[in-house]
């Protein structure tokens, strides 16, 4: 029997799970406190809501990233889920007496930035691919951190942010003592807490704790008050 083409490609559709893709966000500035009370009502929370002395330094707000784009609007909040930041509240207060505390390079990901990622980076190793499944990211149980000295000096860690190389790895294989006391305690702090490491990336940490979470859908940027470009 013979299908027309139209039908042949919704079946191919079907078995290959493709679904259309979010448009990027515009990166007109957004009101903070705005965000902040729509997120409110999808579980997500700034970061430091629990302990307001993590800060954040959202990479992919400026070009400091290694793509050298600006992907969120000015304005836009590191959110977590609330237990997820709890979590992460706690790991914080567990760094403080090393003289170290949490500085949040990424958190929750629009899943609008998740699609535009990997189009630039398409290796799934180290960005998800959402034709597969939306990043942990996208639904605000995953943080990208690194360490700081209580005077928010950054401290020196394995690699830079996004670094997709054999140094990005969670398990430090180089030589600096205080780079690996680093590491160490901000691994033991985070799986304390309830995280688990991400082999492949230091700086990435899930919170598995809430698997249904993950078998819905995400919640996308538009829906919390970011401008799309649809």
């Amino acid at each position: 029997m013979r299908f027309p083409a139209a039908i042949l490609l919704l079946l191919l559709a079907a078995l290959t799970g493709c679904r259309a893709m979010p448009a990027p966000l515009k990166l007109e500035p957004v009101k903070t406190d705005a965000i902040i009370a729509k997120a409110a009502a999808h579980d997500l929370v700034p970061v430091g809501k629990y302990d307001p002395s993590i800060r954040q330094d959202l990479r992919y707000s400026t070009t400091s990233n290694v793509f050298g784009r600006v992907l969120y609007p000015a304005g836009f909040p590191a959110l977590a889920t609330g237990p997820t930041a709890k979590k992460l509240a706690a790991a914080n207060r567990a760094l403080k007496p090393h003289g170290l505390r949490i500085l949040v390079l990424d958190a929750y990901r629009p899943p609008e930035v998740q699609w535009q990622l990997f189009q630039m980076f398409r290796d799934d190793k180290f960005v998800a691919d959402p034709r597969k499944k939306w990043s942990k990211h996208c639904y605000g149980c995953a943080v990208d951190i690194t360490l700081t000295d209580l005077s928010g000096q950054e401290a020196a860690m394995p690699s830079t942010f996004d670094d997709f190389s054999k140094k990005a790895a969670a398990r430090y294989t180089g030589t600096d003592p205080a780079i690996r006391r680093r590491i160490t305690l901000l691994q033991k702090a985070m799986t304390d807490a309830g995280f688990s490491l991400y082999e492949d990336e230091w700086w990435h940490f899930n919170d598995l704790t809430r698997p249904a979470l993950l078998n819905g859908p995400p919640t996308h940027g538009a829906t919390i008050g970011l401008p799309s470009s649809n």
